[in-house]
């Protein structure tokens, strides 16, 4: 063998150290980046020259630079990772809202209540204090502010995390575009299988590492085998790479599909593109990582106005809502009590008018062409429900008549007269009146009690949305601004002294088929039937009806008197909420947490505020019974259910609902923590630099590089004195 030969070989080696030097050298510089994992430089030996006695070896050569890492450790650290993403997301807000419903009595709005009360103990007992009223109408005030601005903070999170869920959902498609370019140019790195794309990898974990961070998606790869890189066992894949959301692919090799990010009512919904180009809402399918945290924060489901109704904020908010919507209700059923000359409340609904040149268009032309009516009337029956003076129900007269989309208005009012003429009914009509549907009595023109709706297969009064018409369990909870419930209250007439000189019990049954019970206008008919003996003193000349009329006009309650007489009609006994939910005489406005206010009157001037039922100025039986309802049950309606509770109950109920929230997550955030710390360090005892093996593998490399350069000066003195001796 050629002196040369030798020469060669010790060449390899001198390159082959020099190699692993460097590779050592980059670890070194790495050691502080955290995305970084170290590479490990493989010798192997070169083909040998087969001579006698035995096979001679030419050398070595750096045949691979492997990564030290192993996948499967990989994925439990950014599983782990993301979980703690998105507990550490929760806790931040949860924390924060937590400051605005401290779980204590003696600050934050349990301490306006409280107020509240208080003033009014202080007002029974002072009903004629001026100084009191005004002390009563500042705390009112002061506790409805509370609320308005406890949901306008809430508002204001929401706001922040629709802000957070776009910023975030930008990284999100911006990593995903990202990993795609990456995966095309490791694989066009890595085409003749002897390559390795360290440096590309590494940072296509680091970007996995955020996305599953971000959106704990699936990361799938195949292809996972380990090789033994001389003394370091490394794990790592080498052929498919995909990423998936919701059963949907967002990343494919090199393909990529991004999310969609569609605004609903402002709220950021995340959508994905199929490969049918349809847009398939994963909204609700994301769950984990920070998005997934901010999502469960907000909620997914949301009303009219853009509030959510599901998730930590939009629970809060229904609650807050339903605490005020309760308060409103309860509070304004017993101020209904307060008696007043006569009632007109606010607009309750707004029912569609048909102008006077419209009378004889079609009811489906009414709708598709001119708009006039909300909704469109099918070919249907309406059926009537006939009584005597005394509210009975005439069982013999049930009146049907057939409504079509193609008559006109008139049409269907000359064929309710025609059936209730040919049924003996002559005494009542259907007309007009101010473009509204109305039955009135023939004598007067007033709202009649002789007559009522029964059923409306052909949705005539929904068109018109005449609610009054329509059964209550219909419209309680889409169209009355605070609900009603079952049960009765009493309308009471009182002279000028403060006596009570007529009363009548009105039932509520939203449930019963009979329309006098179950309907608005059955309501009105209960008050304005006038065959009956409330005094049962054999005169029926000194009745609620004969001193009120009840109508329904224009989407309001009004009672309205039919004498000159100084008399004044309040409510009393009210277990139906009437008073509330259709704010007769009321004390607070709004019907929200949003919209709570003391009513406007009392704001202007609080010596409006009375403590008596009676004209009497002397009775406080209202500040008294105000007093008690903060030890009465009070049904809160949240989404669809109904909850009873005290106002204070309803409350304690909320903050500690909250404040465990609050506590079970950063719970699960620090034991997270600790399982995330050990698996880190396990991870980065595997794959990150250790600083003093580095130092050994360099001393190792650099004596072997001073071996090899030691063998080429040993080749060099030999050739010297091989040409000194051919001199």
């Amino acid at each position: 063998m050629a002196i040369s030969t030798s020469f060669s070989t010790a060449l390899t080696g001198l390159k082959a150290h020099q190699n692993a030097i460097d590779v050592t050298s980059n670890n070194i510089s790495n050691a502080s980046n955290p995305d970084y994992v170290r590479e490990r430089a493989v010798f192997s030996t070169l083909p040998a020259i087969n001579s006698a006695p035995g096979d001679i070896g030419t050398g070595t050569k750096i045949s691979s630079v492997y990564r030290i890492t192993d996948t499967f450790l990989f994925n439990r650290y950014t599983s782990t990772s993301a979980t703690y993403s998105n507990l550490d997301t929760q806790e931040q807000y949860l924390k924060e809202i937590a400051t605005y419903f401290p779980d204590v009595t003696d600050n934050g709005l349990y301490k306006d209540m409280e107020d509240f009360f208080n003033a009014w103990q202080t007002f029974a007992s002072n009903p004629n204090d001026g100084s009191v009223k005004v002390d009563l109408a500042a705390k009112t005030q002061a506790m409805t502010d509370d609320m308005k601005s406890l949901k306008n903070k809430l508002k204001d999170i929401q706001k922040s995390i629709n802000d957070e869920l776009n910023t975030k959902l930008d990284e999100a498609n911006s990593i995903i575009k990202q990993i795609a370019d990456l995966n095309k140019e490791i694989t066009a790195h890595e085409a003749n299988q002897e390559n390795h794309a360290n440096e590309l990898r590494d940072k296509r974990d680091a970007l996995e590492k955020r996305l599953k961070e971000l959106l704990d998606v699936n990361v799938y790869k195949s292809g996972v085998k380990s090789t033994d890189a001389q003394g370091a066992e490394t794990t790592d894949y080498a052929e498919d790479y995909q990423i998936s959301l919701g059963g949907y692919p967002l990343v494919d090799n090199s393909t990529y599909h991004e999310l969609t990010i569609d605004s609903l009512a402002g709220n950021p919904m995340i959508g994905i593109e199929k490969q049918d180009h349809s847009v398939a809402d994963i909204t609700k399918s994301v769950k984990g990582g920070e998005i997934g945290a901010l999502l469960s924060l907000r909620g997914t489901e949301f009303n009219s106005e853009g509030n959510p109704t599901d998730g930590t904020l939009g629970k809060l908010m229904s609650s807050l809502d339903s605490l005020a919507n309760g308060l409103i209700r309860s509070v304004n059923s017993i101020y209904s009590y307060s008696a007043q000359q006569s009632v007109e409340t606010d607009v309750i609904s707004s029912p569609e008018t048909i102008p006077p040149d419209l009378t004889d268009t079609s009811l489906d032309s009414l709708y598709s062409m001119y708009h006039v009516l909300k909704s469109p009337v099918r070919d249907g029956n309406i059926t009537f429900s006939v009584y005597d003076d005394q509210g009975n129900l005439d069982t013999s007269k049930q009146i049907k008549v057939a409504v079509k989309s193609s008559d006109s208005i008139n049409d269907v009012i000359n064929n309710i007269n025609t059936a209730f003429t040919n049924n003996g009914v002559t005494d009542v009509e259907a007309k007009l009146v101010n473009g509204q549907l109305k039955l009135v009595n023939t004598s007067d023109g007033q709202e009649t009690s002789k007559v009522l709706v029964q059923d409306d297969g052909a949705q005539l009064f929904t068109a018109l949305n005449q609610i009054e018409y329509e059964p209550l369990n219909q419209v309680n909870n889409t169209q009355m601004p605070l609900p009603l419930k079952n049960g009765s209250f009493d309308i009471v007439v009182y002279d000028d002294s403060g006596n009570a000189i007529a009363k009548r019990t009105i039932t509520v049954n939203m449930d019963s088929k009979d329309p006098r019970y179950s309907t608005i206008e059955g309501i009105m008919a209960q008050i304005n039937t006038p065959g009956i003996d409330d005094n049962n003193d054999n005169n029926l000349n000194n009745d609620v009806d004969d001193y009120y009329q009840a109508q329904f006009l224009g989407g309001k309650l009004i009672l309205s008197k039919k004498t000159d007489q100084n008399t004044y009609v309040g409510l009393d006994n009210d277990t139906a909420d009437f008073g509330g939910a259709f704010g007769v005489n009321k004390f607070l406005d709004g019907k929200d947490a949003s919209t709570i206010e003391l009513r406007k009157d009392f704001q202007n001037d609080p010596s409006l505020i009375r403590a008596s039922k009676t004209p009497n100025s002397g009775d406080n039986t209202i500040a008294n019974d105000m007093l008690q309802l903060q030890y009465e049950n009070v049904n809160f309606y949240v989404n669809g259910t109904t909850q009873e509770n005290t106002i204070y109950g309803f409350y304690r109920g909320l903050t500690s609902d909250l404040a465990n929230q609050t506590q079970t997550v950063s719970s699960k955030k620090e034991s997270t923590q600790t399982l995330l710390t050990s698996v880190k360090n396990e991870y980065y005892s595997l794959s990150g630099v250790n600083i003093d093996e580095e130092l050994v593998n360099l001393e190792k490399f650099q004596r072997g590089y001073q071996a090899n350069a030691k063998v080429i000066t040993t080749i060099n003195q030999m050739l010297d004195a091989l040409f000194s001796i051919k001199q």
